[in-house]
């Protein structure tokens, strides 16, 4: 289980599914950023999603063997954290207003949760695909997008050239355009505001 060669959804699912402990950072590593983006869209505000997330993660464990399929799992990921994310707006009360915005033309509010989940999903599939990078792609994309660090701020950090930095963003994205589907790819330009011309 390296870097290079992450278990698929369903390798990692037979692990947690025979308790197998250590594939616990996996899922959380699998799921987490998912999760975030998902609370953040809620809440509107990323301490507290990064909370919940991690708050759902702990509860899964508990939970451990009451899931059949890894879409059961997945489903009760979401549905944790968005009831977290209401109580947390109740106790800022400001439910109310939230769900007054939602749902200002009926149903709406299944419907963007709905949204915010595959929105959500798709960002997991782009950090998945970002963890199976080469490793020294894998640095320069994930301190790119994840740590919205300059071109000279890893060169530092990694101890290269700008043009070394460069070239490895620009590799690591041709293989992530090679990985993704347009429509996944085109999801996640948008959800987390890049251009098409980063890709």
């Amino acid at each position: 289980m390296t870097a290079h060669h992450p278990l698929s959804d369903d390798e990692l699912f037979r692990l947690f599914e025979s308790g197998e402990r250590s594939c616990y950072d996996q899922i959380f590593k699998r799921f987490y950023n998912s999760l975030c983006y998902f609370a953040q869209n809620i809440l509107g505000d990323i301490n507290k999603a990064e909370d919940v997330a991690q708050d759902a993660l702990i509860a899964l464990w508990h939970h451990h063997q009451s899931f059949k399929t890894l879409q059961n799992l997945r489903s009760f990921l979401y549905v944790c954290v968005r009831n977290s994310c209401f109580n947390e707006l109740e106790k800022m009360k400001v439910r109310t207003k939230y769900q007054d915005s939602l749902i200002h033309g009926g149903v709406q509010s299944d419907a963007t949760v709905l949204e915010s989940i595959i929105q959500a999903e798709v960002v997991r599939k782009l950090f998945f695909a970002v963890d199976a990078l080469p490793e020294q792609c894998r640095k320069v994309i994930s301190m790119t997008f994840r740590e919205n660090k300059t071109p000279k701020e890893i060169a530092e950090k990694l101890n290269v050239s700008i043009s070394t930095v460069n070239n490895q963003k620009m590799r690591g994205l041709l293989l992530l355009r090679r990985q993704l589907s347009n429509e996944d790819l085109n999801i996640a330009i948008l959800c987390l505001g890049l251009t098409l011309a980063q890709f």
